[in-house]
């Protein structure tokens, strides 16, 4: 039985994603298939992206600081966002941040292979408040909770995610 170290695996797993993509207008396709695999745009990955696409890296880079759902720095492959736009506050997203502060930890630190952050719209207004679970993988998964609670934002970030649970692709 060979052992892959994780670091060796997901370099493997970039190279993978990264080579369905060629051209400069699958920069964003590409960096959604590396963040849905690893869950973080890596240097390797961020310099395969820019290889593979004819792009320089700091354009790349800077794309990924850019968007919301990317990161240069490593998060954990499972995440949790409640989206803190005004209709969301409106309703209730800063009660499901502080039970997620009291029972998680801090927005933005990794616990226990999970991290929760202040997220963008999440276009789910009409059941605001909002959240979204992630997890990083073959395939990604992701589970919207609208209304969110406190208590179903703890719970989803403790509880495995199941694929089907995408079950209207608009979170794709």
């Amino acid at each position: 039985m060979t052992r892959e170290f994780p670091d060796v695996r997901q370099a493997r797993e970039e190279r993978e994603v990264i080579g369905a993509f060629a051209g400069r207008d699958q920069l964003l396709p590409a960096l959604h298939a590396v963040r849905d695999r690893i869950g973080w745009i890596s240097p390797n990955a961020l310099g395969l992206i820019a290889a593979s696409l004819g792009i320089q890296p700091a354009e790349v880079a800077e794309v990924v600081r850019a968007h919301p759902l990317f990161s240069l720095a490593e998060w954990p492959g499972r995440q949790l966002r409640v989206c803190t736009g005004e209709v969301c506050r409106d309703a209730g997203a800063d009660t499901v941040c502080d039970v997620l502060t009291e029972h998680v930890g801090a927005a933005g630190k990794a616990v226990a292979g999970v991290m929760w952050l202040h997220g963008p719209c999440l276009g789910a207004c009409e059941e605001a408040p909002a959240a979204l679970a992630f997890q990083a993988g073959d395939p990604a998964v992701r589970e919207l909770l609208a209304p969110a609670t406190g208590a179903s934002a703890v719970l989803s970030t403790r509880r495995p995610l199941v694929p089907e649970s995408d079950v209207d692709g608009r979170w794709a």
